[in-house]
């Protein structure tokens, strides 16, 4: 395997994409590419669950990904998934066949994560600028909005609009008329009038990143109907098709036959955002998701990762502030989650302990009482630049489970890695409790049945309540079907 070779592989709802890209001083250099049109959310029901034709297509789909990506270390791999992932009723079905057939994690992404990783990989493809820039993505089953400088994102927005959708949704079976075209232009619009001010100030260009766009520009230009995307252009488009009558008499330079029954709802989409925010032109953009995750894969290894460069790093940082947490308490908490995970034989600290420990406390700016549960709920619910929904959904266990019974919390959830992730914190929460710097040396010990914290010296006489807090622990773990003990060492 190569060293020198990273990779992204996207998953979107209507298509898979795989980018296998170098090193070349700070950029990325494109190698390989893969398409794969999957159509995903096409094989979505009225009841939001995936038929399982669609689920084999995508795991078949996968194991090619996985041949190719054989030359690719696994820790150089990111790959991400998007709006069927994340709205399947059965998205752990299809989620735990993915990751069977790829061979590496695969991290279902929110819609704003989604927003922003588009937005880093369009700006590295794009000239530098720090003037505003609006980037749109219409996929499948979603459509992002981002606006940002350089390459960083300030504002982000995603719609459940999507090509895949629009298309079943309006123009079944490939028919189209005025009177659909007309129906999903009012859908459109109506979804996107809640944007902010910030979208709709008024764009001389607009720059767009999905194959709808470039499939559109491509039509556009090459059939004589405008420059470049224009709403006069996607008009006078639109009118063509609407003279065919249906997608499959349409005849058109450029139009593949694979894109065509889902052009329809992308042609809606697009001339519904550019009327909705104003936008004079559109011009497609290199780049999008696959190369934002490779961007953002490098700031987390070695090579490139240092707590400001990896976004999920600020993103606590951000909530910390936010919230005014207690940074020292913070701190002591996650230094001795970090002594008790490394005692366990883990040989590298563990970040998702670590960013946990940090927002054990947020809570307490909504109210003292049950603080953990503001706490996990705001973990749960706020935007996470940088961190997939598997991330999260580990940080919101830590952070709900840190403290009181363990009943709150589900066993059957908890692997063992979770399980010792959760002893580590709720023990280190027991010897922080006196909110003061502390030298106490102890020790988690895997035992046959259950673990075992040993303590140098005498606790019941040095800390007396830290020995009382921790007898009554081992009673919960008890309880909770995990034996937990307590004993002193020389």
């Amino acid at each position: 395997m190569s060293e020198e070779l990273l990779a992204a592989v996207d998953l979107g709802s209507n298509s898979f994409r795989l980018l296998i890209g170098k090193l070349d001083g700070d950029q990325i250099v494109p190698v390989s590419t893969l398409r794969e049109g999957v159509r995903l959310a096409g094989g979505l029901n009225e009841q939001s669950s995936l038929s399982d034709a669609k689920i084999e297509e995508a795991r078949a789909a996968l194991s090619r990904f996985r041949e190719r990506l054989s030359a690719v270390s696994p820790q150089r791999i990111r790959a991400v998934a998007t709006s069927t992932y994340r709205v399947a009723k059965n998205a752990k079905q299809l989620l735990s066949a993915s990751e069977a057939a790829l061979g590496v994690p695969i991290d279902v992404i929110s819609g704003h994560e989604e927003a922003r990783l588009i937005y880093v990989g369009c700006a590295h493809s794009l000239p530098w600028s720090e003037n505003d820039r609006l980037i749109v993505d219409i996929g499948g089953g979603s459509t992002e909005f981002v606006i940002g400088r350089g390459y960083e994102p300030t504002t982000m927005e995603s719609f459940l609009l999507g090509a895949v959708t629009l298309s079943q949704n309006f123009f079944p079976d490939g028919m189209v008329t005025a009177a659909a075209f007309r129906k999903a232009d009012v859908y459109v619009r109506s979804r996107l009038e809640v944007m902010g001010a910030a979208y709709k100030r008024g764009w001389d260009i607009a720059y767009g990143s999905s194959g709808t766009v470039r499939a559109l520009h491509e039509i556009v230009t090459e059939n004589a109907l405008g420059e470049t995307i224009s709403q006069d252009a996607l008009t006078g488009l639109r009118d063509r098709i609407v003279e065919a009558g249906r997608m499959d008499r349409v005849v058109l330079q450029a139009l593949k036959s694979a894109r065509a029954p889902v052009l329809p709802g992308g042609l809606s989409i697009l001339l519904g955002l550019m009327r909705e925010l104003s936008i004079e032109a559109i011009e497609p953009a290199d780049g999008a998701l696959r190369l934002g995750a490779l961007y953002d894969l490098l700031s987390r290894t070695k090579q490139g990762r240092t707590r400001a460069s990896d976004t999920r790093g600020r993103t606590i940082e951000r909530l910390q502030r936010r919230y005014d947490a207690d940074i020292a308490q913070a701190a002591r908490v996650s230094a001795m989650a970090q002594t008790l995970w490394a005692s366990l034989g883990r040989s590298t600290a563990d970040d998702t302990l670590d960013w946990s420990a940090r927002l054990l406390e947020i809570g307490m700016a909504v109210a003292h009482e049950d603080y953990h549960r503001h706490s996990a709920y705001i973990v749960e619910h706020a935007d996470l630049p940088g961190f997939s929904e598997r991330e999260r959904a580990s940080m919101t266990q830590l952070v709900l489970g840190h403290t009181g019974s363990l009943k709150k919390l589900s066993r059957d959830e908890f692997d063992q890695e979770a399980l010792e992730r959760l002893l580590c914190i709720r023990i280190a929460s027991i010897f922080a409790h006196g909110r003061t710097d502390f030298d106490t040396r102890c020790a988690l010990e895997s035992r046959s049945k259950g673990y075992a914290v040993s303590v140098e010296g005498s606790l019941s006489e040095t800390r007396p309540l830290a020995a009382w807090l921790l007898e009554e622990e081992c009673e919960r773990w008890s309880k909770w079907g995990v034996e937990l003990c307590l004993r002193p060492r020389s």
